[in-house]
């Protein structure tokens, strides 16, 4: 075998495990670490005092929940005890109902995870944001507000907290353990190994997150949508959540399948009298996102149309 040229290197793996990911300083703004007693922020350094760009933070459910990325602590304090005063230079978007990146609709059945994944479109948020990004850069406009679940309302809990519904054959996430820290080369003392504060976005009796830009299927929902997935029998591990997946659980399309299956979650006949009644709450929902420059206007009919398409699928 030829070797390599001396332009080529060969990759060199790096830790990219479900726990592992995370460091701290945690935040932009200097925190003190109450496991080293070092006080440092990402950008709030010698290092980087000089440097403050315009950030959005984007995050999923699978951000919070798996993963190792402890995304609560990107807006709360290194003890998870209190949220942060963001930054003016900073916005923070929590995208609910999401996982990692959406996966196809309609669903495909379960395949890695227990559950099936979860096609909520955030991408339509993020073009909205992107067009917010380039008016902040360009012209100075404000940005939308951040949209982030907060310990101070309670929208932010512990997993053991998290008010998720007893659903037949979907396994509860409260027993969920928390991850722990990696290393940071740039500090002398870093804490590696200590667990992380594990918080949580909170649900509502169906479910679905109460915090963040809440898209119409959301807002209005058809199913529950969650920001993890447990592994499935075939892959192993059925205590461990699948790596970036949420789950999609549509709701009982009826009050009989609701009481066959003794599903908590009302069925879709009780929720909404039409099909019509169910597309204006939707056109009110998506009309409101534009309305607060989290949805892009030309992109809302197509989101309607989603939800015409969802709930042709789940009543036919």
């Amino acid at each position: 075998m030829e070797p390599y040229p001396q332009s080529f290197c060969p990759a060199t793996p790096t830790a990219l495990g479900q726990y592992n990911a995370t460091s701290f300083p945690f935040s932009d703004v200097s925190q003190r670490d109450p496991i080293t007693g070092l006080s440092e922020g990402a950008l709030d350094n010698p290092r980087a005092k000089d440097f403050q760009p315009k950030i959005f933070y984007t995050n999923t459910g699978v951000e919070y929940w798996g993963g190792g990325r402890s995304a609560a602590l990107v807006h709360s304090t290194p003890d998870g005890k209190s949220d942060l005063d963001l930054p003016a230079n900073e916005r923070v978007y929590f995208l609910a109902g999401s996982q990692h990146g959406p996966t196809r609709f309609p669903p495909a059945a379960a395949g890695n995870g227990q559950q099936q994944e979860n096609p909520n479109a955030y991408w339509y948020i993020m073009r909205s944001l992107v067009v917010a990004m380039d008016k902040w850069m360009r012209e100075g406009a404000l940005p939308p507000a951040s949209q982030y679940p907060k310990l101070q309302d309670k929208t932010l809990v512990k997993p053991i907290d998290v008010q998720f519904p007893s659903i037949s054959g979907v396994a509860s996430p409260r027993n969920l353990t928390p991850a722990v820290r990696s290393g940071n080369p740039l500090l002398k003392e870093d804490g590696a190994g200590t667990p992380l504060p594990y918080l949580v976005p909170q649900t509502d009796k169906d479910g679905n997150e109460i915090a963040g830009i809440r898209l119409p299927d959301i807002q209005v929902p058809l199913a529950t949508y969650t920001g993890w997935n447990f592994r499935n029998a075939t892959r192993g591990g059925t205590s461990q959540l699948y790596p970036l997946l949420g789950s999609y659980i549509p709701f009982p399309a009826t009050k009989a399948q609701r009481e066959e299956r003794k599903d908590p979650r009302a069925a879709i006949e009780e929720r909404y009298p039409s099909r019509e009644s169910y597309l204006e709450l939707a056109r009110k929902a998506g009309e409101k996102l534009v309305a607060d420059r989290y949805l892009l206007a030309e992109d809302l009919p197509t989101v309607l149309k989603r939800a015409a398409d969802h709930w042709d699928l789940l009543t036919k």
